[in-house]
């Protein structure tokens, strides 16, 4: 009995060492698990931030270039307005050199009437020439006005396009940024 008591013992112990071996394994292959699921939670939280800081710096990055265009149009918004002074300016020089011609004709009319009275007199010729120096003048000043509106008008308009090719770059760069995000 002794002996049966023995083998009993004996396969009791293995039995216990077969379910410490079972167990032990399991136990390995679940720490791991624990493991590869520790290491992608890592990976994963690591990615998270990384992300989370990317948005911060589009949302920067985006912020920025919306106040760049905010001044891009507000600076496009001056110049047309600078520019449509400009034109209504020269619309009403237009008049001004329009009543000119008008004042010059009259004038032209008035010399070939002097000119056909030449003969009466030195009043005649006096009067003539004090109309043709009215006239150069008026021209003279006609020319400088003409001049100054040319030159102030290229000045508008090389703001213009300057301003113009400023915002198409802003709108480029926000185009590439947009398809980027």
């Amino acid at each position: 009995m002794q002996r049966l008591l023995q083998i009993l013992l004996l396969i009791v112990s293995l039995g216990l060492c077969a379910v410490c071996v079972v167990q032990w394994t399991r136990e390995a292959r679940y720490r791991g698990i624990i493991e590869d699921l520790s290491r992608k939670l890592e990976a994963e939280n690591a990615r998270r931030i990384e992300a989370d800081r990317k948005v911060d710096e589009y949302a920067k990055e985006i912020e920025r270039i919306n106040t760049l265009r905010a001044e891009v149009e507000a600076k496009l918004l001056t110049v047309t307005e600078e520019l449509n002074a400009m034109s209504v300016d020269s619309v009403g020089r237009g008049f001004t050199l329009a009543n000119f011609l008008a004042e010059r004709a009259e004038i032209l009319g008035k010399l070939t009437a002097l000119e056909q009275n030449v003969g009466k007199g030195t009043e005649a010729l006096k009067q003539h020439n004090s109309a043709v120096t009215a006239q150069n003048d008026t021209i003279a000043r006609q020319n400088d006005l003409l001049k100054k509106l040319a030159s102030e008008r290229d000045t508008a308009i090389e703001k213009l396009n300057t301003r113009t090719k400023e915002f198409n770059e802003l709108v480029e760069k926000y185009n590439k940024l947009a398809k980027t995000r």
